[in-house]
């Protein structure tokens, strides 16, 4: 029901914005021909800015057409920027519900430390651990630094394998950048996810990077401009609000 009335409420504000567009268009027509053909006019200048606002306003409407849920995700190379750890938190528990309920394993590669009390909070809230495994994406991003595309995708099978095998619909992955680039290099790092989009494209496996947004504004050791910069051209999609959007 809540992702019915998100989709809505859009499509809702799509039609509105389009009104409005040809509202403008109409009144922007017949003041150039009051103004006898002259597009400098300040009047004609002013309105022309307004249809140009709509029109920003209405892509952006229509970027967030496609709104998914957390249950329908496989396949999906997706992104969430958090800031603090229990704004983390607040968004992986609900994530990582959702995968288990739909009969998914959850591997997570992140620090440690994080992970640990990332447990502790699944914990709390009885979320069952037995399907979450700690699984390091270092693999994967050396089989895309050692055989490209075709090598990651093969190992994308492989670990796909592997779970159907033991009775999962699929895997739901969780990888930390930071951990990531740490464990390898910020070069390798970057030309796998450049490849991973299309790797994961048809399978039943879905990983989302979760991007420390705190280092990125306030001290960039590791997340920084240039690793920023490739997160919003290389993921499909964006966590907001407990939905997958369009980037």
């Amino acid at each position: 029901m809540k992702s019915y009335d998100a989709t809505t409420k859009l499509c809702g504000a799509r039609k509105c914005v389009k009104k409005e567009i040809e509202v403008i268009r109409k009144k922007l027509n017949n003041l150039v021909v009051e103004k006898n053909e002259d597009l400098l006019d300040p009047e004609v200048l002013k309105l022309s800015e307004e249809l140009d606002e709509l029109i920003v306003k209405y892509n952006r409407t229509h970027k967030k057409d496609c709104i998914i849920n957390l249950y329908n995700i496989s396949g999906i190379h997706s992104t969430f920027y958090y800031y603090g750890e229990n704004h983390l938190f607040t968004n992986m528990i609900q994530y990582i519900d959702h995968g288990i309920k739909n009969k998914e394993i959850i591997h997570i590669s992140m620090k440690p430390e994080l992970y640990d009390k990332l447990l502790k909070f699944l914990s709390t809230f009885e979320i069952p651990q037995e399907h979450i495994k700690f699984y390091p994406v270092k693999e994967l991003i050396l089989s895309n630094k050692t055989g490209g595309l075709d090598g990651l995708k093969k190992k994308v099978a492989v670990c796909t394998k592997e779970a159907l095998e033991k009775g999962y619909g699929g895997i739901r992955w969780i990888g930390q950048p930071t951990y990531a680039i740490q464990e390898t290099s910020k070069d390798d790092f970057l030309s796998w996810e450049i490849n991973l989009t299309e790797a994961l494209q048809n399978t039943k496996v879905s990983l989302i990077c979760i991007y420390d947004y705190y280092d990125y504004i306030n001290d960039k050791k590791v997340i920084d401009e240039r690793v920023i910069n490739e997160s919003l051209n290389t993921h499909s999609h964006v966590l907001n609000k407990f939905y997958l959007e369009n980037i």
